[in-house]
């Protein structure tokens, strides 16, 4: 999948919804810490998508700890073992 490029997605009944993910969003991602060791998080790429209003997830990593999704909405950092590819 090329950057900025919509991910078809499979959706409840009829209903098709896409996703894009970036590298280059309009608002940048947070500057966020691992919860674990403290450290700056690198910062992989964000996912928009859903339904209205759209949903955005940033996805990290921390060198030793692993990944985390951080969803604005909620302003939740959380573990996560699948990253979506760019």
């Amino acid at each position: 999948m090329s950057e900025d490029a919509p991910a078809p997605r499979k959706g409840r009944g009829r209903l098709m919804r896409s996703t894009t993910v970036t590298r280059n969003p309009e608002v940048p991602a947070p500057a966020l810490r691992c919860p674990v060791c403290d450290r700056p998080l690198k910062y992989l790429h964000t996912v928009l998508g859903g339904v209205k209003p759209i949903e955005r997830w940033d996805y990290f990593q921390c060198v030793l700890c692993g990944f985390y999704r951080y969803r604005s909405r909620t302003r939740s950092l959380r573990v996560t073992g699948l990253v979506p590819g760019v």
